[in-house]
């Protein structure tokens, strides 16, 4: 009985430790919600416990640990996103186990090797220890509500540096080789051999464990780093922000466009990767630099003449050659910006809105005439975002039109203006667009022909 307790704990224990290892080490993301109904990532990890718990107390540790390491390649698989490397990240299992075991098995060992601790003792302290960093990491999920909604914010401007990568999977992997060694010293009959192997490799372990702990700590800093970038990015935003709400204000609209267009974007966004579209594109980070880019979609209009910016009425063919610049304009002004500012990936993501966010899918937009795929996906959700807003709010040059002409139109140019995909996001999350509409309320004025959508 005392053994499998021991099992359990163990088992319970090294769970517990990989997954936080991944999740704050190797900042693998949580599984990603399809609906509302099912958590799958608690429902992974629960399952995963279940099957763990019972393979132990049916088999034993070893057939736990090896699932146990499945199961941690399996979620590393489903967790990154789809294309040819998906499949190397199962490899993750190597240094995620080796770094575990590596952390746990000298404070196990240690004292068992230097107190000569028979079988039955070594069981008893393993369940002591074991069961006292299991309670410290229970106060740690209790308390730590408020850090860890920190990091989730935080995991957005935060990825592993390349030398950090190679740096986890080289220790990761020696310490596996080091907890390898150290079960299979403790097989060897043989007393004075075994106990010297032992401590021979209880020392190279030891040296793993400091080496380990520093490139962790390292990690932790450039965590502590990422909140001080994203702070950065915040002051940013509001400059866009302000900037935006300037051009924005040069033709009688108020900061409202900006900010609802940012907001559809955002919802689009959001709900082509709840459906599992453009998953080879799409992830949070990507969603998050697009909002902070969605403002300065129209930043070239800044170029553009007050007497053409403000007309009312149709424009001529020279007038609107002039105002179709304003997306070239746009792209100048904020490739001058990323040579100022350096390079941040929003900018990278501004420029493609502002550049192609007036292509069409079927190749009759402007400046370009590209279609379909050629035009980036930033640009062609900012498309949809862009034209709804203004169908439905007041310019200076048009009236409005109610709601649901604005989702006909938007849906009847499907294949044709927009991306159908992006469309059919867009119509999927049609409660939470009204919804933002209701939040940032202007006057609608019903029933209204539009004279011309830029």
């Amino acid at each position: 009985m005392q053994t499998k307790i021991y099992c359990c704990v163990k088992i319970t224990l090294h769970f517990i430790v990989m997954m936080m290892i991944s999740r704050y080490i190797f900042l693998i993301p949580p599984l990603q919600k399809k609906n509302k109904s099912v958590n799958p990532q608690f429902l992974f990890i629960t399952c995963s416990y279940l099957l763990l718990l019972g393979t132990c107390l049916l088999f034993g540790i070893l057939p736990a640990n090896i699932l146990l390491g499945i199961s941690i390649g399996i979620y590393c698989f489903l967790t990154s996103t789809a294309g040819k490397r998906r499949y190397f990240k199962i490899l993750l299992i190597f240094p995620i186990t080796g770094i575990c075991f590596g952390l746990l098995m000298p404070l196990v060992t240690l004292p068992v090797v230097i107190l000569h601790l028979s079988e039955n003792a070594e069981e008893i302290y393993s369940i002591i220890f074991y069961a006292v960093i299991g309670f410290v990491l229970f106060i740690f999920c209790v308390t730590g509500r408020e850090w860890r909604k920190d990091f989730r914010n935080e995991m957005c401007y935060r990825k592993l540096e390349s030398w950090e990568k190679v740096l986890l999977y080289i220790i990761g992997c020696l310490m596996f080789g080091f907890v390898a060694g150290i079960y299979a010293y403790g097989k060897i009959n043989a007393e004075n051999f075994r106990e010297i192997a032992m401590l021979e490799s209880v020392v190279s372990s030891l040296n793993g464990f400091t080496v380990t702990l520093t490139i962790i700590i390292l990690i932790l800093v450039g965590n502590k780093k990422a909140h001080m970038h994203k702070d950065l990015l915040e002051m940013q935003h509001n400059i866009i922000i302000t900037m935006a709400d300037i051009v924005e204000n040069r033709d009688e609209n108020t900061g409202g466009h900006i900010r609802r267009t940012a907001k559809y974007v955002e919802i689009i966004a959001e709900t082509l990767l709840e459906k599992g579209w453009y998953q080879s594109i799409l992830n949070q980070q990507y969603i998050n630099n697009m909002v902070i880019a969605a403002p300065l979609h129209d930043i070239g209009k800044i170029h553009v003449p007050d007497l053409i910016l403000k007309k009312q009425g149709k424009l001529t063919d020279k007038e609107y050659a002039i105002m179709k610049s304003h997306t070239v304009e746009g792209r100048k002004l904020l490739l001058n910006a990323e040579k100022t500012l350096g390079h941040f990936d929003y900018l990278d993501i501004a420029v493609e809105m502002a550049y192609g966010h007036h292509e069409w899918w079927n190749g009759k937009g402007y400046p370009q005439g590209i279609t379909k795929h050629n035009i980036p996906l930033s640009a062609r959700i900012m498309a949809v975002a862009d034209v709804f807003d203004a169908i439905v709010s007041q310019r200076c040059y048009k009236g409005s039109m109610t709601i649901d002409e604005a989702y006909e139109i938007i849906k009847n140019e499907s294949g044709s203006h927009f991306d159908p995909i992006v469309v059919e996001g867009f119509l999927n999350a049609r409660e939470k667009i009204s919804e933002v509409l209701r939040d940032f309320e202007e006057p609608l004025i019903l029933e209204k022909e539009s004279s011309h959508v830029l």
